[in-house]
């Protein structure tokens, strides 16, 4: 959504034997070797599984993301819906029956960090697998750009025209599956010399939750979206830490 103001992620150790023959004379044998030692395979941690208040309590705050920030009413529509935003602010709706946690922090500048989250905490795990499996096929198939036309919203608002461009890849992430989504929204220069978002969502599950997590920032047109990248890994690892 746009409006001329900000808004609104085995290694197995085989064990090797050596065995040796003692050495001796023509009138000794040598000793037989003792049975073969055998290595088990260490099994899998099992998946974890989180109550929804940690979960809750484990998401990023305000003063986690940057000074400026705020906490705000949901504004981005898949979050307001409490739905998993995805290309072009669309929406994923969940599966099953999830604890649901959502928020939104905004800048007070005209530019600078912008930040959601929403927590899918399930009652299992294969519930939350389920889900994920939707979640990244619907976001690696997003088109690699979309125009999308102007909308006369609620409150008198205006989401201007913006042309996307959308790429997800998968992320190697020890004990979590995770998605990442980078897009880049233009408008009109006309409308605003500030006319670049860069929006980095990373999509992410572990035992029973679906965490999504959602940066962006407003900038100018010569202005590098590696920043907001790196400003979106180093959240993610911290919310990882939270929920080891």
């Amino acid at each position: 959504m746009f409006r001329p103001r900000p808004y609104v992620l085995a290694l197995l150790a085989a064990g090797v034997l050596l065995a040796g023959c003692g050495s001796g004379g023509d009138h000794k044998t040598a000793k037989s070797a003792g049975p073969s030692a055998r290595t088990t395979p260490a099994s899998p941690s099992p998946a974890p599984s989180y109550a929804p208040g940690r979960v809750a309590a484990a998401l990023l705050s305000t003063r986690d993301v940057d000074p400026h920030v705020a906490e705000q009413p949901l504004s981005t529509p898949a979050l307001k819906e409490h739905a998993v935003p995805s290309c072009s602010l669309s929406a994923i709706k969940p599966s099953g029956s999830p604890e649901i946690k959502a928020h939104e922090f905004n800048t007070s500048q005209y530019g600078g960090a912008n930040f959601g989250q929403i927590a899918l905490t399930y009652p299992d795990a294969a519930a939350a697998s389920a889900m994920f499996a939707t979640v990244r096929a619907k976001v690696t198939a997003c088109p690699a750009t979309k125009h999308v036309s102007q909308k006369t919203l609620s409150g008198d608002r205006v989401a201007l025209a913006h042309d996307d461009t959308w790429r997800a890849s998968d992320e190697t992430t020890p004990g979590w599956s995770h998605v990442r989504g980078f897009e880049k929204s233009l408008i009109s220069p006309s409308s605003s010399v500030i006319n670049v978002f860069y929006r980095v969502y990373d999509y992410v599950s572990r035992g029973n939750v679906v965490l999504v997590s959602m940066y962006w920032e407003r900038v100018g047109p010569k202005a590098s979206g590696d920043p907001v990248a790196k400003k979106a890994t180093a959240l993610l690892t911290k919310q990882f830490g939270r929920l080891s």
